[in-house]
């Protein structure tokens, strides 16, 4: 071997082990930890908020069409008629 492949070949090891070597940990600001939080409660949120709605959606589904949805209650229909619009002589 050369030594210009053994010293190509020695900076080549010493490159990938500088590479592969994990760097210091560092702690975390309060600012940062609260932001995570921040997001993890909102995602939660999201979440339950998804879930709640489905579960509505089935339920209002499930209602027969021949059943009113207030236990057989009669439903009552109300139109509106507006008066004919006055005519000039």
């Amino acid at each position: 071997m050369t030594p210009y492949r053994m010293i190509a070949l020695v900076l080549v090891v010493a490159l990938l082990l500088t590479a592969v070597t994990p760097a210091r940990a560092e702690a975390m600001e309060i600012g940062t930890i609260l932001l995570l939080v921040g997001v993890g409660v909102a995602v939660v949120m999201i979440v339950a908020f998804l879930i709640v709605a489905n579960v509505s959606d089935r339920r209002r589904a499930e209602v027969p069409a021949d059943q009113s949805p207030a236990d057989g209650a009669p439903l009552v229909l109300v139109t509106y008629v507006s008066p004919p619009a006055a005519q000039s002589p």
